[in-house]
């Protein structure tokens, strides 16, 4: 379930901003563009387009925690990489497009193989917008762990996106008088597509995690995929745990050592700091299925081994 929810509430996030980029370039872009300002249409409207899906999928973990310091540190990595993702792969798509269409149009290739070529073009292009997405993410969390993985799900996500982008383009050419309609299905579904497989992706290779059993969040997972992730109430804390005065603002850290998790003891009262009903005075070694417990916080914590199983056990 944790899995599911989080890849739906980053394919529900993903295309609100496929939809607000639509909305943005319908209002600030120029649809009586002379063929000289087509480049700068063009690149203005690949702009508005990723600095959306970026804002929105960068900084929905951000705003599903209600953190609005983190929420304004993530959402401004998320639009000035999305802004210049969106542009690039606004441009590069038109380019391999014309240079595929010209090329089928050479050897009398069939509608069937220009749909395809269109979709392809399309595809590449966006795949540039989901891999700078992915590097946002990476950044904005200083996780080489979310930069990886999130490059990789936010490529998947742009090359599938912008190909059923590319679909709903053909489709708006065909029926002139829904372009609009296609156009904007075409974005919500490409923004979708980047958020849910990039968030796919990322829970796929996670190596570890802790999931809420009690508290603030409750059923909310947490990856652990930096060397030391920090948990508290401050609002830079990697797994933030609010709402709890028995929770100080950087209580606890669980930081990686090979194949071993441990979990340190950040000056915060051992009585309120435990593990299996034990208190921690500096650090304890976690393995699978342990029950953290910081205040009245209960976490339980997963290795990859035990990730595996669950998902063995679900098919």
């Amino acid at each position: 379930m944790a899995l599911l929810s989080r890849i739906y509430f980053n394919a529900v996030f993903g295309a609100l901003g496929g939809l607000l980029g639509w909305m943005l370039f319908g209002v600030f872009g120029n649809k009586s563009a002379s063929s000289d300002q087509f480049t700068s249409q063009l690149l203005m409207g690949g702009a508005f387009i990723g600095a959306s899906i970026g804002y929105f999928v960068v900084s929905v973990e951000a705003i599903r925690d209600r953190s609005l310091l983190r929420f304004v540190r993530l959402a401004a990595y998320g639009v000035l990489l999305g802004l210049v993702g969106g542009a690039g792969g606004i441009f590069v798509g038109e380019w391999v497009n014309y240079a595929i269409v010209d090329w089928i149009a050479s050897h009398r290739g069939s509608p069937v193989l220009h749909l395809f070529g269109a979709m392809f073009a399309r595809g590449l292009g966006w795949m540039f917008l989901g891999v700078t997405v992915g590097f946002s993410e990476g950044i904005a969390a200083r996780s080489l762990g979310k930069f990886s993985y999130g490059t990789l799900g936010g490529a998947i996500g742009g090359f599938v996106g912008g190909m059923l982008f590319g679909l709903a383009l053909e489709k708006a050419n065909v029926a002139s008088d829904r372009a609009s309609f296609w156009g904007a299905l075409g974005l919500i579904i490409l923004g979708a597509c980047i958020g849910s497989l990039s968030a796919l992706v990322q829970s796929v290779f996670q190596p570890a995690s802790v999931k809420v059993m009690r508290g603030w969040q409750e059923g909310r997972e947490y990856p652990l995929d930096k060397v030391d992730n920090s948990l508290g109430r401050d609002e830079h804390s990697d797994i933030a745990l609010f709402r709890d005065m028995k929770v100080e603002k950087k209580h606890a850290i669980i930081q990686r050592e090979g194949q071993r998790y441990l979990l340190l003891n950040h000056d915060a009262p051992s009585e309120w700091t435990r593990v299996n009903d034990r208190p921690v005075l500096q650090l304890c070694e976690l393995h699978d299925g342990d029950r953290i417990q910081l205040g009245n916080v209960v976490l339980r914590f997963q290795g990859r081994a035990a990730l595996e199983r669950k998902r063995k056990n679900k098919r």
